[in-house]
């Protein structure tokens, strides 16, 4: 192997060494974006769900309420 091959060699090691190193921080990166997506949604999510599992006895009673009270004026129209 001649030495102009060996150069070449050589800088082809260091290339591939940046490039794997350039490509760790983005895996990195790609990662903590999932991560944060998820808090994210979490975040947007959670309170809906608290918000409606408090909120449905009260959505129920006025439901019921709504309900007899459109029966109550359907039936007296008649």
């Amino acid at each position: 192997m001649n030495p102009e091959e060996k150069e070449l060699l050589a800088d082809t090691f260091k290339l591939s060494e940046e490039n794997n190193r350039i490509l760790k921080g983005l895996q990195r990166t790609a990662r903590w974006s999932i991560f944060w997506g998820f808090i994210k949604i979490a975040l947007f999510v959670i309170p809906l769900i608290a918000g409606y599992l408090f909120l449905q006895p009260y959505l129920d009673s006025a439901m019921k309420n709504y309900s007899d009270i459109t029966n109550l004026l359907h039936g007296s129209s008649f």
